[in-house]
């Protein structure tokens, strides 16, 4: 894995929400990046298997949000436009 692999997977972690777990993990994650330029092939597999995670729930989050918004009924409002 590459630096600019670490800084995406990092960046996106830190705007989702994470438990406690992810948090810390996160944290020393960064900091012995930091001081070693490289991570152990654990870190990394653990790393990844959170950064799919977080990617599945959003993804399963938003398609579900696109199809309950297409299953709801239209407010008489929003069907003004429409002649019968």
């Amino acid at each position: 894995m590459d630096q600019e692999r670490f800084k995406t997977m990092v960046s996106l972690l830190e705007r989702d929400e994470l438990t406690l777990m992810e948090k810390q993990f996160l944290e020393g994650v960064k900091k012995y990046y930091f001081e070693h330029s490289k991570l152990t092939e654990r870190q990394w597999s653990i790393l990844e298997g959170v950064y799919r995670e977080k990617i599945w729930i959003r993804k399963t989050f938003i398609s579900q949000n696109n199809l309950s918004k297409r299953a709801l009924p239209q407010e008489p409002s929003e069907m003004s436009h429409v002649k019968e």
